[in-house]
C-alpha cells in the first residue's frame, strides 16, 4: 500500500507491504537503480548503506517487544533519499514511524515544519523519533532490572530464574539490532554536508551521539543483568545449601537412635534389657543420650 504526501519542499512516499505495482511507479517515477528497487521485495537480513550520485539507499533496523514471546525482535525499514524526496518501505507498522506519518499528513503545522525544508530534514526528525521510542523501551528494561534486583533480595530467588532468562535474551537481542545502526549514522554524518548541506552536519551528529548512549544504556544494562543472575544463582545455591545442610544434620542427629532401635529390634535369645522391667525407658533414654549427644558435637564443632 503507497501513500503520498506533497510537502512544501519534500515528497514522501510510504510504502507498507510493497508490491510489484509499487516497485514499478518508484521504477517510472523516480527512474530509481534496478539494484535498490530489487531490495525492496522480498524483505533484507542486514543492515545496508549504499550511496548514489542522486540519492541514498540503507536498511534500517528498529527494535519492538513482542509481549508474547518476551523477547526484542527487529523490524525492517528500508530508506532512499533524495534531495528533495523521501521514501520509506516496511512490512511491519512502525509506530514512531506512522506517528510522524499521520502528524504531517492531517495538520499542515505539522507539514509545514517538518516538509518545508530539504528531506534530510524531514530524515533527520523520522530517526529521531525512533531513537526517542527506542529510549521508551530501554527504561521498560531499566524498570525490569530494579523489579528483578528488589525481588531477589525479598528472597524470591526461585521465580526470578525465568524473569532473567527473558531480560537477558530481550537486551541481547536490543544490542544485536541497535548496534548495526552506526554503520548507518556515520554514514549519514559523512554524506550529510556533500547531500544535504553543511548546516546538516550537526543533526545527524546529534543522531550519532544519541545512538552511542543508547549502545552505553544497553553495555551497563548487560553488565547488570549478569551481575544480577550470578548474585541471584548464588543466593540460591546457598539456601540449597542450607537445605541440604538441615537434612543432613538431621539425619546424623538421628542415627543413634536408629541405631538402637535397629540393634535391640533384632530376632535373638541375648538380647540385653529384653526381659527387664523398664527395659524401654532405659533404651529411650539412650537414644535421647545420642541425640544429645550428637547436638552438643555440632555445636562444638560451630556446624550448628
Amino acid at each position: 500500500m503507497r501513500n503520498i504526501i506533497q510537502g512544501p519542499q519534500v515528497t514522501w512516499i510510504d510504502i507498507k507491504d510493497p508490491e510489484k505495482e509499487d516497485i514499478q511507479y518508484l521504477r517510472e517515477t523516480y527512474g530509481l537503480h534496478p539494484l535498490i528497487l530489487d531490495e525492496l521485495i522480498p524483505p533484507a537480513w542486514r543492515t545496508k548503506v549504499e550511496v548514489f550520485p542522486d540519492y541514498l539507499f540503507f536498511v534500517y533496523y528498529y527494535p519492538v517487544y513482542n509481549k508474547t514471546h518476551k523477547h526484542t525482535r527487529p523490524i525492517e525499514l528500508d530508506i532512499i533519499v533524495g534531495k528533495n524526496l523521501l521514501i520509506t518501505n516496511h512490512y511491519n507498522s512502525l509506530v514512531p514511524l506512522k506517528k510522524l506519518f499521520d502528524q504531517c499528513n492531517l495538520y499542515e503545522e505539522s507539514k509545514s515544519k517538518y516538509m518545508s525544508e530539504t528531506s534530510g530534514h524531514l530524515l533527520f526528525h523520522l530517526l529521531k523519533e525512533m531513537q526517542e521510542s527506542s529510549f521508551v523501551k530501554l527504561d521498560r528494561i531499566n524498570k525490569k532490572l530494579h523489579h528483578i534486583e528488589e525481588q531477589i533480595f525479598r528472597g524470591n530467588e526461585r521465580q526470578m530464574l525465568q524473569e532473567i532468562s527473558y531480560l537477558k535474551a530481550d537486551i541481547i537481542n536490543f544490542w544485536r539490532i541497535v548496534n548495526p545502526q552506526e554503520e548507518i549514522l556515520e554514514s549519514l554524518q559523512s554524506q550529510a554536508a556533500s547531500f544535504f548541506g553543511r548546516e546538516l552536519h550537526p543533526y545527524f551528529t546529534r543522531l550519532l551521539g544519541e545512538w552511542d548512549q543508547e549502545r552505553n544504556d544497553l553495555e551497563t544494562y548487560k553488565e547488570t543483568i549478569e551481575s544480577l543472575e550470578q548474585t541471584n544463582n548464588g543466593l540460591l545455591a546457598d539456601k540449597t545449601n542450607e537445605i541440604v545442610k538441615t537434612l543432613t544434620l538431621f539425619s546424623v542427629v538421628f542415627l543413634p537412635p536408629v541405631l538402637v532401635a535397629a540393634l535391640f529390634s533384632m530376632n535373638a535369645s541375648d538380647i540385653p534389657l529384653g526381659d527387664q522391667r523398664g527395659g524401654f525407658w532405659i533404651l529411650v533414654g539412650f537414644m535421647t543420650l545420642g541425640v544429645l549427644g550428637m547436638l552438643w558435637y555440632f555445636r562444638h564443632k560451630r556446624w550448628i
